[in-house]
């Protein structure tokens, strides 16, 4: 019998490269759809996510935001990557679920030529100092969630909503120079749900 092959005429090398492949697509398949209100990333927020781990207490999120047009100016596009981390989790039940903690950092940027990754030529060298296009935000929150029971489960199986304090480094530069700057100037509050498939 060549090496590899069973009685029946399969090729177990090739049975289990074809395996693992499926994993690795299912891996890179979002099993996360997030809408968040505000918390410095756009009024409006649309994103998916993957969570992974042991316990999955790592998770990433891409998100589009929508930032509406105020005063002169016109509404914005922005793009946030969050990495999140869970320490740890209360379930209570067969259906709810408390993260009573969690932090994130995340990459934030508004998508129009109105912001700059370096400073345009008009401004002195060093006026400003930083990027207008670019944010990195710090935060903390609480998650609450409820998993559906899987004979009454139709989109999704467990649905989250979780509340996110952060701030982000303009804010907490512009802080530091100015200490009069009131503290709850600085933080931004977000509103979100997490449906998990």
């Amino acid at each position: 019998m060549a090496q590899g092959i069973d009685s029946v005429g399969f090729n177990n090398k090739y049975e289990q490269r074809i395996i693992q492949f499926d994993k690795f697509w299912q891996k890179l398949c979002p099993d996360q759809f997030t809408l968040q209100f505000a918390g410095g990333i756009g009024m409006l927020s649309l994103g998916v996510g993957w969570d992974y781990g042991k316990s999955n207490q790592w998770e990433t999120h891409l998100l589009v935001g929508y930032l509406p047009k105020r005063y002169k100016y016109h509404h914005y596009t922005t793009l946030t990557l969050r990495q999140i981390y869970i320490p740890w989790k209360l379930r209570f039940g067969h259906v709810w679920q408390i993260r009573p903690f969690f932090v994130d950092l995340s990459v934030n940027s508004i998508l129009h030529n109105d912001f700059w990754m370096t400073e345009p030529d008009r401004y002195p060298h060093g006026y400003y100092g930083f990027s207008s296009r670019m944010r990195f935000h710090l935060g903390i929150g609480q998650r609450f969630t409820v998993h559906i029971p899987r004979n009454k489960r139709i989109f999704s199986r467990a649905v989250s909503f979780y509340y996110e304090i952060s701030t982000c480094d303009l804010y907490v530069r512009q802080k530091v120079l100015n200490r009069a700057i009131p503290f709850k100037d600085i933080i931004s509050l977000g509103l979100g749900v997490i449906y998990t498939i």
